[in-house]
């Protein structure tokens, strides 16, 4: 398998070693490290639960005609060892509440250090709610068609309101402050909620929430922001160097030359790239080659990291700096090039060196001209940006590092065809419906491919609508994000905190300056995706404003919590002055009823 630098591998080994001799004491976890989980609580100090929702909280017919009942278990997760009670008021401490993702729920009690680092300060319950229709939470069983028609990001939000809801009342938890937190859709979710119902959440952490990466905005998003912002993290400015980006970018070119021109061009490739078959579709080549660089560039930490990688494997510290380091200086030839552009996405593919003997990529080995329905394969800007999600990351991953064809060949069967029988969530589903994020990329603006011929700065909705028509026989709907969930209209909002790291190229679609006195921003210039959310590492010893960013945030969740304290307070003296008055009341009654009793009858005139 094509692997790293001998030097860059000894550089894993020794950091790796290190992260895992140095002890540092967290908060309240001694010898937790943040990015490879080792120490940290989780799901063992969980216990599971489940609620009965309504498949479709919106309309009173039972869906799908009844083929599968109305209702489905919907999983959450609860730890209580840090709750608070008061003795004399028997009032409860907050609720602290995760806004599930598109992915199981148990990814995020894991990972979302924010809560598990402060429930013993706050006194909290931590409450982590898986979305419907992944993990454990399935409305339908695979093969129920139509099954798909009721995941939206509305009807997951009033999951979560009923949720809540039943929390406060079955807990003893009426007075409790209940305190939001998302990262990426689920901070994306945690703000359309607190702006939906705003009765039943008193404040939220919004990170890495891309609220704003739709179309039709005022000020309008920029389509090409998220491949700017990988370009960024393989800059200078970034912490690369500019080298990195002009040799990635000028890899695609050479990749279709080297194919046409160059003799058994399609076995050159696969020496080159170790693919398991010769590279009769450059197309496939390339897609593998880019996918890496958007997930090194989400998982920009400051720490080793299992994250992104779902524990299969994990990225280093500032992994887009560590795949830039073989190509520090400007590379003129493909022999000089290529195995140095094989060597950075094996920081992603194979940093852990478990993948298997050669590269299985779904498609390499179709030829275009012969077979032209492969050209459905290929990862069109707003199809790579649609595959960020966890679970098709998770499926490429595995395809391509299995180094079986008999894999990628199945993974081509099902990407080809209407899927009308998948009833888990799939993000490709919820893209083609409501949350159509638009994308370029290949611009002049970024490192990625431009077909030779195409206006890449272009965003081809239509084309895109019969995409999303034959893989999920549903047409998109680009406006609904923006009409339906706020758009850019939420300044009337309140108790929102937008946290967003710079160099996470999902900044470009977050809200990265106040809008309010309490919808505020909080930028993070060393951030990766929703950095701050994680455990405390040693690795955050390097940027003080990755630590700054969650002492903010405490103190702010601190904010709302007194806030929620003192309108109960006021609640209650309200209601105590209302029954002193209604006592006097009734005294002042009665004594005029006696002093009436005790009158001569007059009549009336």
């Amino acid at each position: 398998m094509t692997g790293l630098p001998p030097l860059c591998r000894s550089a894993i080994t020794a950091a790796y070693v290190l992260s895992l001799t140095v002890t540092v004491t967290g908060k309240p976890f001694p010898g937790c490290f943040g990015g490879t989980l080792q120490g940290c609580p989780g799901v063992p100090n969980c216990t599971k639960h489940y609620i009965t929702q309504s498949i479709d909280h919106f309309g009173w017919a039972i869906p799908l005609n009844g083929t599968s009942g109305s209702t489905f278990k919907q999983r959450y997760f609860l730890a209580d060892k840090w709750w608070s009670k008061n003795n004399d008021t028997g009032k409860r401490g907050p609720v602290f509440f995760y806004f599930g993702n598109e992915d199981d729920v148990e990814l995020y009690v894991n990972h979302t250090g924010l809560m598990w680092e402060s429930a013993e300060e706050f006194g909290a319950l931590l409450v982590f709610a898986e979305h419907r229709y992944y993990g454990d939470s399935l409305p339908f069983k695979d093969g129920t068609n139509g099954c798909l028609n009721f995941l939206t990001t509305e009807q997951a939000m009033a999951d979560f309101a009923y949720l809540i809801d039943h929390i406060r009342q079955s807990k003893g938890a009426l007075d409790s402050a209940f305190i939001g937190f998302g990262g990426s859709y689920g901070g994306m979710i945690a703000a359309w909620f607190r702006v939906h119902y705003p009765n039943a959440i008193d404040g939220v952490i919004a990170a890495s929430a891309p609220i704003w990466s739709f179309s039709g905005l005022n000020p309008p998003y920029d389509f090409n922001a998220f491949d700017k912002g990988v370009t960024f993290d393989a800059s200078q400015g970034g912490g690369s160097l500019d080298s990195c980006k002009s040799n990635i970018n000028k890899t695609w070119d050479m990749i279709v030359d080297v194919a046409a021109t160059v003799h058994d061009g399609a076995t050159v490739l696969q020496e080159f790239f170790n693919t398991c078959e010769p590279v009769k579709n450059t197309q496939a080549l390339i897609d593998f080659l880019q996918f890496p660089w958007g997930y090194m560039a989400m998982g920009s930490y400051p720490f080793f990291s299992t994250y992104l990688m779902h524990g299969k494997s994990f990225l280093p510290s500032w992994p887009v700096r560590f795949a830039c380091l073989g190509l520090d200086e400007d590379i003129g030839s493909y022999s000089h090039l290529f195995p140095a552009i094989a060597d950075a996405v094996a920081v992603y593919y194979n940093f852990s060196g478990h993948a298997g003997p050669c590269y299985s990529i779904p498609g390499i080995d179709i030829d275009p001209e012969i077979d032209v329905d492969v050209a459905k394969l290929r990862m069109d800007p707003s199809h790579r940006l649609r595959a960020m999600s966890p679970g098709f990351a998770r499926k490429y991953f595995d395809t391509v590092t299995s180094g079986d064809m008999t894999q990628a060949t199945a993974y081509v069967q099902q990407q080809r065809g209407v899927r009308g029988g998948v009833c888990t969530g799939d993000w490709g589903y919820q893209w083609c419906t409501e949350m159509v994020q638009p994308f370029v990329e290949g611009t002049v603006d970024d490192m990625f491919y431009c077909p030779k011929g195409k206006n890449c700065s272009a965003w081809d909705i239509k084309g895109l609508s019969l995409g999303c028509e034959s893989d999920w026989g549903v047409k998109p709907r680009p406006e609904w994000a923006r009409v339906m969930l706020g758009g850019k209209s939420i300044h009337n909002a309140s108790n929102i905190l937008f946290s967003n790291g710079l160099l996470d190229p999902w900044h470009g679609g977050g809200v990265l300056k106040d809008l309010s006195p309490s919808v505020v921003a909080l930028v993070i210039p060393n951030g990766g995706h929703h950095v701050d959310l994680m455990f405390t590492d040693p690795g955050d010893s390097c940027c003080s404003d990755i630590t700054a960013a969650r002492d903010t945030e405490r103190r702010t969740i601190r904010n709302w919590v007194n806030e929620v304290d003192a309108r109960n307070v006021q609640q209650n003296t309200n209601a105590v002055v209302q029954a002193e008055r209604a006592q006097q009341k009734g005294s002042t009654e009665r004594e005029l009823e006696i002093v009436s009793a005790d009158s001569p009858n007059t009549a009336l005139i």
